[in-house]
Formats: C-alpha cells, structure tokens, sequence
C-alpha cells in the first residue's frame, strides 16, 4: 500500500454537468468538508464511492505506485473495475475551460496569471469575478443551473446567491 490509498477511482462526467458538482469537488477540501454529502453516489467492488448523477462511467484501479510532482502526487493504478453507466460526450478539461469558461484557482498547479480569467473578463464591463475560485459571472449568461435566467444583471441576483462553483457568498465577488 501506499501512503494511505490503495485504491482509487475515476469518474467519468458527462459535458452537462453543473458548475456546482465540479466546484463540490474540485474547489473544497476533503479535509473541511464531505464532498459526498448531498450527493447522489453508489460504492464499487472495492467500497470506493462513484458518482452517479452526470457520470457516464467509472473505473477502479489499485495503486501499484505513487511519484511525487512536486505540487502533487500521481498515482499509477491497475485498472480492476470499470463499468459504462450512461451514452454521452464526457468532458474534457479543454470543454470546462472553453465552452463552460470555467477558470483554474490561483492556488492550482495549472494555473497560469496571464490566463487568468480577469483578463478575458475586461473585454466586456459588468461582470463581476468569484475572489476564491475565479469564476465569472455573465449577465448574458445568467446562472441557468440555479435558476438566474440570462440578461439578469449581478446587482439583481438574490442576497443568498453563491458563486455556482465553490460556493462562496456574493460579496466575494469584484466587478472586472
């Protein structure tokens, strides 16, 4: 075994899916809060939890070595389950940061200043970017996965609204 993983498990989502999951678990530590909580999720053969919702498929791997990059780990797997849940087109990192503008915390290894998502944003006044994640909100765009329909200015958004990705609360959003 190594470190404490001796297995682990990839979730393969669909493009559809909301910003809210992908912030779920890729803006919050495991370490603060139970990523799992509130969401829709079965065990594999091994007892590791998979998500359901927004997945098209899932594969399990046994960790047969671990290689220290520094900023993080990768493990290295054998591949012991997999299962097809759903047909569809799954997401790409290229799909989240193009199509769906989803932006990279300042404290991930990938993110680069010069693409931060403040600059892209100052081409056009009156959106308004997450302090935490980096997330933009758009009037054009709204917020249609909790139900701020397109053309909704930010100072009309409702005073419990979050950013859709991590969570945070609306006055950590800056206007660009």
């Amino acid at each position: 075994m190594y470190g404490k993983a001796s297995h682990f498990l990839v979730s393969v989502l669909s493009q559809d899916v909301p910003f809210s999951l992908i912030g779920q678990f890729g803006f919050k530590s495991g370490r603060d809060t139970d990523k799992f909580n509130g969401i829709n999720y079965l065990l594999s053969k091994d007892g590791i939890p998979y998500l359901v919702d927004n997945t098209l498929a899932y594969m399990g791997a046994r960790v047969i070595n671990e290689i220290d990059a520094l900023t993080h780990t990768v493990f290295i797997g054998e591949v012991t389950e997999a299962e097809l849940l759903k047909e569809g087109t799954p997401m790409t990192y290229a799909y989240y940061q193009q199509v769906k503008k989803g932006s990279v915390s300042r404290n991930a290894p990938t993110y680069i200043k010069s693409q931060a998502p403040e600059a892209a944003a100052t081409e056009k006044a009156g959106k308004f970017v997450c302090s935490v994640c980096g997330y933009i909100y758009d009037p054009e765009m709204g917020d249609p996965d909790n139900g701020v329909p397109a053309g909704t200015p930010f100072e009309k958004l409702p005073s419990g609204w979050g950013c859709p990705v991590c969570g945070a609360a609306k006055s950590e959003f800056k206007e660009v």
